[in-house]
Parts: structure tokens; C-alpha cells; sequence
């Protein structure tokens, strides 16, 4: 992790973390445990900016909004491909997930769309002002109105939301933030490659921000030599706030703890290799603590749970690759009763 301001996270009320968790309560969206590619849009002075992509049109560039990096797209036509980790096209399940901004302005501007494609043909997912719609071959389209929250002016735009995605063989679901959308049987399409395209215009921002693709979709907990790994209990880069779409696997969670109830746990916080060991050891500290106070505050007895920070110490994977620190970056719980 790279070092930033500790006291950033220290700044948001307890309340308000609680509330945003609370609203994903009916959330299910399960997203891939072993990652394909990830991107959160800092780099180190070594690293070519957004190196992790290959621009097929446009431009973008590194942006950074209220503390936050992020990738900004900066003309019209703009076209990227996420360069995956060791290998050249998708499995048959996969899911995709990040935050986009899209400013206040657009009329009717879809800000980013995600392809899927696969030569030629394609699945086309637009998130817009009024509804979330699909395009997929042979004519296929799909949509639905967003939520009151979101639909309309000066509702969806200037604010990040969360899009998640995933496809099962050729089940397609998607969600807006905690939001079920579209969920199709059948898209008539495997995906070998994503695209994510962006048209913007007068200086107005359309950005990216967390993009993940990720394969493996636990179903349960399962415990491996006493221990399950995650990484899909997430926080903002620097932050120790769990973020409210890790509420799935937090549930799989409090769902093993009730129908073991000799069980207890250490929840192990660990970071990547990068940043100073000391930061990185209070932070990975600080979000297993985080972890354990959400299991809590969903009724798991506190007692059956204590935490303990590794930061960089424990790695699992080299750390001198993008595909190694994703790999390192993950909570543990290990059965700690004998």
C-alpha cells in the first residue's frame, strides 16, 4: 500500500459506514476470489502511468478526485483494454467491478460502457441517467429503470457509484451499487476480452476508479488447513473501512460461525509488498479490527473472534507483480480452538 494521510479513514463517522452497510442488507453479488486483473490507479515512480492498459482509441489519464486516484477519460472515442494477468482471454465465469463518476452536465451520456466482446460480436453495458440497459447479439437488449436514487437529473451524476458484474458460463448479472438490474439467462455470448470506452466532452469528467476482474465464485465457506482466505472484503486504498459491497462474504461468514459454534477465528489483515512496513502494519491491523467490528455489529459474539495485522510480513505470492500484490492483498480467518 502506498503511504497517504493515516488519518483520512479516522475522519468518517461510525454512523455512516453502518448505514451504508445496512442498505446492502438484500446484496448478493459474489465476486471472483482469485484475481484476473486489478487496478486501482496508483503507481509507484518506477511504473509508467496506467501501464496496466492498452489504449486501442482516445486518451485518458491519472486524475485524482476528493483524495482519490482515478483514471480520467479525456476524449471522445476514448478506448481501453485491461491487460489481464497471464493470460489472453476471460474464463466462462468472471466478474467485474468499479466505481465511475460522470459529472453533472451530461445529457444523455452514458459516461463509461463496458464490452464484452468476442471478435466481433459483443455484449455492450450501459449505465445512464435513467436506466441500466444491455445490448447483446442477435438483437438482444435488456433494462431497467434505476432506482429513485439514481434516476434522473442531478440524481445520478456527481457521485461515484459502485457497478458489479458478473458472468456465470452465459448468465449475465449486473448490480448498481446494492441494486439488482439485469439478470439474463442467457447473453449469446462467452466473452474473451473486456473494453471499457468513455466519450467525453467539454471538460466534463467521466472517471474510474477500483476496477477489478476476478474468477472463482465461493459459494460457502470452506475451511483449507484450518483457514479461508478473501479478498473479497474490500476497502479503499489506504482506508480501513470495509466497504459496504463486502457485505456477501462477510454473510458467508456469520453463516459458517452459526452452524459452527465451537468455532472461533483469528482474522488476519495483510497487505501487499509495497509502502513502509510499519504503515502497512498498523493499516492491515486496523482493517482486520474493522472486519471483526462488522461481524459484531451482525450479531457474531465477539468473544469467537480476535484480530492481528501482518501488513507485508506473510506474503503468499511474490510482490514484484501486479497479479502477486493482488494476491497478497486479502483477509484470513484461521481456526484458532483446537
Amino acid at each position: 500500500m502506498k503511504h497517504l494521510a493515516l488519518f483520512l479513514f479516522l475522519t468518517i463517522p461510525l454512523f455512516t459506514i453502518a448505514q451504508e452497510i445496512d442498505a446492502y442488507k438484500n446484496y448478493n453479488f459474489i465476486a471472483g476470489e482469485k484475481t484476473l486483473f486489478e487496478d486501482n490507479f496508483i503507481y509507484s515512480k518506477t511504473e509508467k502511468p496506467l501501464n496496466k492498459w492498452s489504449l486501442l482509441g482516445g486518451k485518458a489519464s491519472l486524475f485524482q478526485q476528493d483524495s482519490t486516484f482515478c483514471m480520467s477519460v479525456d476524449e471522445y472515442y476514448t478506448k481501453l483494454k485491461p491487460v489481464l494477468f497471464k493470460t489472453k482471454q476471460l474464463p466462462d465465469s468472471f466478474s467485474i467491478e468499479y466505481d465511475t463518476w460522470l459529472d453533472n452536465g451530461y445529457d444523455g451520456n452514458p459516461g463509461i460502457e463496458i464490452h464484452l466482446a468476442n471478435g466481433d460480436r459483443e455484449i455492450i453495458i450501459t449505465p445512464n441517467k435513467h436506466d441500466l440497459s444491455v445490448s447483446y447479439p442477435n438483437d438482444g437488449r435488456a433494462s431497467k429503470d434505476n432506482p429513485e436514487p439514481y434516476f434522473g437529473e442531478n440524481k445520478f451524476y456527481d457521485r461515484w457509484v459502485h457497478i458489479s458484474i458478473s458472468v456465470y458460463k452465459k448468465q449475465l448479472m449486473i448490480y448498481l451499487d446494492q441494486y439488482p438490474m439485469i439478470d439474463l439467462a442467457d447473453c449469446r455470448l462467452q466473452p474473451q476480452n473486456i473494453i471499457v470506452t468513455g466519450n467525453t466532452s467539454q471538460s466534463m469528467k467521466i472517471l474510474l476508479k477500483n476496477f477489478r476482474v476476478a474468477t472463482g465464485f465461493p459459494q460457502k465457506i470452506k475451511l483449507d488447513n484450518g483457514k479461508f482466505i478473501t479478498r473479497g472484503i474490500k476497502f479503499d486504498v489506504n482506508k480501513a473501512t470495509v466497504k459496504p459491497e463486502s457485505i456477501t462474504i462477510l454473510k458467508m461468514v456469520q453463516q459458517f460461525l452459526a452452524e459452527n459454534p465451537a468455532v472461533t477465528f483469528e482474522i488476519g489483515g495483510h497487505t501487499d509488498g509495497d509502502g513502509n512496513d510499519g504503515y502497512n502494519m498498523t493499516l492491515s491491523q486496523q482493517r482486520a479490527d474493522a472486519v471483526k467490528s462488522q461481524l459484531v455489529k451482525m450479531g457474531i459474539d465477539g468473544a469467537r473472534l480476535t484480530t492481528k495485522g501482518y501488513g507485508k510480513t506473510k506474503p503468499i505470492s511474490d510482490n514484484t507483480t501486479p497479479e502477486g500484490k493482488a494476491n497478497n492483498r486479502r483477509v484470513e480467518f484461521v481456526k484458532t480452538n483446537k
